[in-house]
C-alpha cells in the first residue's frame, strides 16, 4: 500500500479534510500526517502571530474535543517549523503533499519532491475560466493578494472572504456575493475547504464551483 504524507501548516491530523481525499482516492493508500504547529499549545501559537504590517497565513489548531479553529500566524515564523516537519514526514512516506494552495519556494527548495497543489490548480482554473470571470473565495487574510495571484488564470477576478474554519453563514454570504458579481466560476482557494462546503457554495450560487482540495485529490489519483 502506498503511503501519502500530508504536510499541514497547522496541527495534524486533519480529520476534516481526510474524507474528501478518501472519497476520491479510496482505500488503496494510507495517510500519514504532520503539522508545522504539532505539539504547540495555544499560548505558544499566540507568540507566532504576525506583527503589524507583516504577512500572515491562516491555518488551524485542534481543540481537545477535535473541533477545528482558525489561527493567523506569521509566515516567517511558520516556515522553519514547516520545513522541519516536512523533512521528517518525507522519510515516512512514498509521496508528500503540501496541504496548502499557496506558494512556498523555500520549502520546495528544501524538499524538492514535495507536491505543491498551486501549480495544478492554476492550470485547471486557466483551462476553464481563462476567458471568464472567476470569483475566488478564501480567508480574508488572502483576499487582498488574490486578484494579482489569479490574474493570469482568468479574464476577470473578484473575491469574497470566507474561512473554511468559520460558520456556514459566512460561506453562504460569499457564495451570494459571487453570484451577484456575475462570476462564471467560483474557486475555493484554501485546502481547508471540504466537499460539503463546496456543495454549499455551488448550491447557493448556482455556479460551477472548484475546490483546491478536490482538484488536488483527483490529480493525486493519477500519481498513486
Amino acid at each position: 500500500m502506498i503511503t501519502l504524507g500530508i504536510l499541514t501548516l497547522g496541527q495534524a491530523p486533519r480529520t476534516d479534510i481526510e474524507p474528501t481525499f478518501r472519497a476520491i482516492l479510496g482505500d488503496r493508500i494510507a495517510f500519514r500526517q504532520r503539522g508545522a504547529l504539532d505539539g504547540l499549545g495555544a499560548g505558544e501559537c499566540a507568540r507566532l502571530v504576525p506583527e503589524d504590517g507583516e504577512s500572515g497565513i491562516e491555518t488551524c489548531l485542534r481543540k481537545q474535543d477535535g473541533v477545528v479553529r482558525g489561527v493567523l500566524v506569521a509566515k516567517r515564523l511558520l516556515l522553519p517549523r514547516l520545513i522541519a516537519a516536512g523533512r521528517k514526514l518525507e522519510a515516512e512516506c512514498d509521496a508528500l503533499l503540501l496541504l496548502c494552495s499557496g506558494r512556498f519556494p523555500e520549502l520546495k527548495r528544501a524538499i524538492p519532491r514535495l507536491i505543491e497543489p498551486i501549480t495544478v490548480i492554476r492550470s485547471v482554473v486557466a483551462a476553464l475560466a481563462g476567458h471568464g470571470h472567476l470569483c475566488v473565495i478564501g480567508p480574508a487574510s488572502d483576499m487582498e493578494a488574490a486578484p494579482a495571484q489569479w490574474r493570469s488564470s482568468a479574464a476577470r477576478v473578484s473575491t469574497a472572504a470566507a474561512s473554511p474554519y468559520g460558520g456556514r453563514e459566512a460561506l453562504v454570504r460569499a457564495a451570494l456575493r459571487a453570484r451577484e458579481a456575475g462570476a462564471d466560476y467560483v474557486l475555493l482557494d484554501d485546502m481547508g475547504f471540504t466537499e460539503l462546503q463546496r456543495r454549499t457554495v455551488r448550491d447557493t450560487s448556482g455556479l460551477p464551483t472548484l475546490s483546491a482540495t478536490s482538484i488536488t485529490a483527483r490529480i493525486l489519483q493519477e500519481l498513486v
